[in-house]
């Protein structure tokens, strides 16, 4: 009889566990699933939040009604509030929404100029109190306004977190994520950057396309390293991805020489003597040839060695260009501060109140190895035999 009510009680205690449901589960159709959010700061001084959100599927369950708040762009829609703080507008901007703001798909943030030069940081607390708010979300700063930067349409993808994301994967062998961007601002010397990206029109549309860094210095932006300064930069912080280096040689004519970056690596090692330190910079680099514009042959060891000094120089050129670009911006991008203070934290610590002081003079000595690894499937140029 024991035994018969051990089974009885077994069986009621599965039926309930298999029967039980969450409580406070959200179904999909519930859900406002945010994909990519804009921040801005508005002239009356308060945080505008900009949501891409993706539209649901006909059929899917109940769709959102009356858009005049949005603006929709293929398969998502831009919903924006403004209020006192960001978790102030977010809430204003969920009362315009039906459906409860998801946050666990968020791949992307873009934050408008005007709030990169004052307020990131204080805005920033928000989204990373938020434990439904991944770390791995990729920032953006951009020209204008976020709010009028996620209306431009992105090209080729669906969305504008798909667009963003598979740019940043093409340009930076390691994307900058939300968790780098909190690290930095919180490290020895406050310092930051983020990917700046721009609009150019093309075809009657406004195409999104990556510029160059915003650099941010004691939490604000601090200015913009674009150009020639912005390929510097991504030497020094061991960010090239495929990129494509052109050089010129002292002769012949036509001395083009364009080569592709296989790997890179950086070495940054503090001088520690006297009041300013120096800063020994060694980019190594190994490279293919792509394409050969002279008639010299590339199996010409002597050919090859020219190159590689040319890709030396111009190189060095521009990374030291970036380096004075920073230091007159005084923000410590490249990590100066943290460097000596990893060598030395006893010559650090005697330094850190004049660091805003001595960082614009220290003198930064580089030096590039390049190597040609790889030179293609013709050893001759085209059409010489």
């Amino acid at each position: 009889m024991n035994a018969c009510k051990s089974v009885l009680l077994i069986m009621a205690t599965a039926v309930l566990l298999f029967s039980t449901g969450c409580w406070d589960r959200k179904e999909v159709n519930d859900l406002a699933i945010v994909r990519t959010a804009g921040l801005d700061l508005k002239n009356n001084g308060e945080i505008e939040l900009s949501l891409e959100i993706v539209i649901p599927k006909e059929g899917g369950g109940k769709t959102q009604q009356g858009m005049s708040n949005s603006k929709s762009s293929g398969s998502t829609l831009i919903w924006s509030a403004s209020g006192a703080t960001a978790a102030d507008a977010a809430s204003e901007l969920q009362i315009k929404l039906s459906r409860t703001v998801y946050w666990g798909q968020l791949e992307i943030l873009v934050v408008g100029e005007a709030l990169s030069r004052s307020q990131l940081r204080e805005q920033l607390d928000y989204l990373v109190r938020d434990s439904n708010v991944r770390l791995r979300v990729q920032p953006f700063v951009c020209k204008g306004t976020a709010r009028d930067f996620l209306a431009s349409a992105p090209p080729l993808e669906k969305t504008r977190a798909d667009f963003l994301g598979g740019e940043s994967e093409q340009l930076f062998r390691r994307p900058i994520t939300l968790n780098n961007l909190v690290q930095n601002l919180g490290n020895t010397s406050n310092e930051a950057f983020l990917p700046y990206v721009d609009t150019t029109q093309d075809g009657g549309k406004s195409v999104p396309y990556v510029k160059g860094y915003a650099a941010f210095s004691s939490y604000r932006m601090a200015g913009l390293i674009q150009g020639e300064s912005y390929s510097g930069a991504k030497w020094i912080l061991e960010q090239v991805s495929g990129d494509v280096e052109t050089v010129k040689l002292d002769r012949p004519s036509s001395p083009l020489i364009s080569l592709g970056v296989l790997f890179s690596s950086t070495r940054i090692d503090p001088k520690l003597v006297g009041e300013i330190p120096r800063m020994d910079i060694v980019i190594e680099a190994e490279m293919s040839l792509m394409q050969n514009t002279t008639r010299f042959k590339t199996m010409d060891s002597k050919f090859i060695r020219n190159v590689e000094e040319a890709a030396v120089d111009k190189i060095r050129q521009k990374a030291e260009t970036t380096i004075k670009q920073a230091q007159k911006m005084r923000a410590d991008i490249f990590g100066f501060g943290e460097e000596i203070e990893r060598h030395n934290p006893r010559k650090w610590k005697h330094i850190h109140d004049q660091w805003e002081r001595i960082y614009p003079s220290i003198q930064a000595n580089v030096q590039v190895k390049v190597r040609i690894r790889q030179i293609g499937m013709n050893s001759v140029p085209v059409g010489k035999s």
